[in-house]
This record gives structure tokens, C-alpha cells and sequence, in this order.
């Protein structure tokens, strides 16, 4: 089975995450948002775009926790966010880690924050 690519001419290179905020490309022609950017929207195939701001802030959609092979090991706690764009009017579903010790501190509509991490989506509660 062939795996099918994305053409390096459509592939933007400009960098999604800046700091605690994700930049996206929203289509206005159809209104999907593409994550990561590209150069046409993957529903309507337009290419008239407008650039969106996503974060820092959000609230837990779903979570989960990984298997522990040994005692010693430490376990993660994942899932999906829903993180609202700055004007409030969009918001995207984002997977990540979440920045806790125990996964009875993680409950569905929990507000959280993107931390800044060049490499990985991480996630930490806000405590109000």
C-alpha cells in the first residue's frame, strides 16, 4: 500500500507554535480550520485564507492515562483540548500531555493552558 504525501510546494514553512499560542490558517470560503497550515483547505480546496490564533487557554474534551510497565515508571496522562482562539469565536480540538501527578486531578471541562515547549503539546491546569 502506497502512503500518499503532501507536495513540498503545499507545505507552508512557517512555524505553528509561537510561545503558548498555535497560529492556524482558516479557510473563507468554507470556515475549516487547518492544522498545521497548508496552502489549500483539504473540504472546499480554496485557497483564500486567513491566519487564527489559538490559546493559550482551553478546556479538557477527553483524557487518558498510559500503562506503567514497571513500578518504577513514571505514567503520563494525555488527551484531547478544545482551545479557544483570541477573538473567542473558533475554537480547535488539540491533543497533548497533561502536566499533573494523578489522574484524579483531571476532570472533562477542566480549564487548562498550553505551556511553551517547542516539541511537544503539554498541558497544565489553571487552579482559580
Amino acid at each position: 500500500m502506497r502512503s500518499i504525501q503532501e507536495s513540498l510546494i503545499t507545505r507552508l514553512k512557517v512555524p505553528t507554535k509561537i510561545g503558548n499560542k498555535i497560529k492556524v490558517k482558516k479557510c473563507n470560503n468554507c470556515g475549516n480550520i487547518r492544522n498545521p497550515p497548508r496552502t489549500y483547505c483539504n473540504r472546499c480546496q480554496g485557497t483564500d485564507f486567513t491566519e487564527v490564533t489559538f490559546g493559550p487557554k482551553g478546556e479538557i474534551i477527553t483524557y487518558s492515562s498510559s500503562y506503567k510497565r514497571k513500578a518504577t515508571d513514571k505514567q503520563r496522562f494525555f488527551g484531547q483540548v478544545r482551545l479557544f482562539s483570541d477573538n473567542g469565536k473558533d475554537s480547535m480540538g488539540l491533543g497533548g500531555t497533561f502536566d499533573v501527578e494523578s489522574i484524579d486531578e483531571l476532570d472533562i471541562g477542566q480549564k487548562v493552558e498550553l505551556v511553551a515547549d517547542d516539541r511537544y503539546n503539554i498541558f497544565k491546569i489553571v487552579r482559580e
